[in-house]
C-alpha cells in the first residue's frame, strides 16, 4: 500500500474553452475547497475534443472534506457540457513504471 502525501484529481471530457479559473472556482462552489497551493494544470490535447486536467487538493483538507470532493466532482458542468473526474492514480496511464 502507497501513501500518498497530495490529493491529485483527475478532471477530464473538459471543453476546450475552459480555463483555470473556472475549474477553481467549480471545486470552490461543489465542495468549498479552495486550490491555494497549485493552479490547475490543463492538458490541451489539439487533436482530441476535449481537454483533460490534473488538480491537487490541499493536504491539510479534512478526509470527509476529500471525500466529498471526489463525489461531488465525479460528474459536474463546465457551460452546459457534462465533465468527469477521478481521484488520479498513475497505473491508470497506462505507464509502465
Amino acid at each position: 500500500m502507497t501513501t500518498i502525501n497530495q490529493h491529485y484529481f483527475y478532471l477530464y471530457d473538459l471543453p476546450k474553452t475552459v480555463t483555470k479559473t473556472q475549474i477553481c472556482e467549480i471545486i470552490k462552489q461543489k465542495t468549498g475547497i479552495q486550490l491555494l497551493d497549485r493552479e490547475p494544470q490543463i492538458k490541451r490535447d489539439l487533436i482530441r475534443p476535449f481537454y483533460s486536467a490534473i488538480i491537487s487538493l490541499p493536504t491539510s483538507e479534512k478526509p470527509e472534506n476529500l471525500q466529498k470532493a471526489y463525489k461531488e466532482l465525479r460528474y459536474f458542468q463546465v457551460d452546459g457540457k457534462p465533465c468527469r473526474g477521478l481521484p488520479f492514480d498513475n497505473q491508470l496511464l497506462g505507464t509502465n513504471v
